[in-house]
């Protein structure tokens, strides 16, 4: 087996193992290497090898072909992944619905993702939410919510029609 064919196999397994792992195009940067590696060692081979005449421009092409690909690729990927901040625990509250579970005059308990929370009603305090009411997180203050009561929605009257 001639050396430009082990370099050509050693840059496709790099090129396949980049679409499992997430490496950021440090395999696919590798593999495109090897293949054009594999390329030139190609155009240099032994005139009796069938291959070599053919294998090296097509070893060169298919490598930059995957390089440039790969580059644009791995740069859409990673910006997709910056644009996002990421959200956990508190910050993660914020915005999101909860029921009251205690009457909220101004302070009570809320149910929220599966947990059960101390809240404060926000603003003056003239607003009161009863239990079941939805209210919605404006802050988090330590282990207290800031909620503020969500508006009741209109649903339709039973046996109205």
């Amino acid at each position: 087996m001639d050396v430009f064919v082990v370099f050509a196999l050693i840059g496709i397994a790099l090129l396949l193992a980049e679409l499992l792992l997430s490496t950021g195009g440090m395999l696919a940067a590798l593999g495109a290497g090897a293949l054009i590696a594999g390329g030139v060692l190609a155009l240099t081979a032994d005139a009796g090898s069938s291959a070599s005449d053919w294998a090296g421009p097509a070893l060169i092409t298919l490598g930059v072909l995957s390089l440039v690909s790969f580059y644009f690729v791995t740069r859409k990927v990673l910006a997709a992944h910056r644009e996002q901040p990421v959200r956990t625990g508190s910050e993660e509250l914020v915005g999101s619905s909860a029921e009251a579970r205690t009457a909220l005059n101004p302070d009570g308990q809320v149910a929220v993702a599966g947990a059960i929370w101390r809240a404060r009603l926000a603003g003056d305090g003239r607003a009161r939410s009863q239990p079941g009411d939805r209210v919605t997180i404006e802050a988090v203050e330590g282990l207290t919510l800031v909620v503020r009561p969500e508006p009741p929605s209109e649903t339709p009257a039973e046996g109205a029609g």
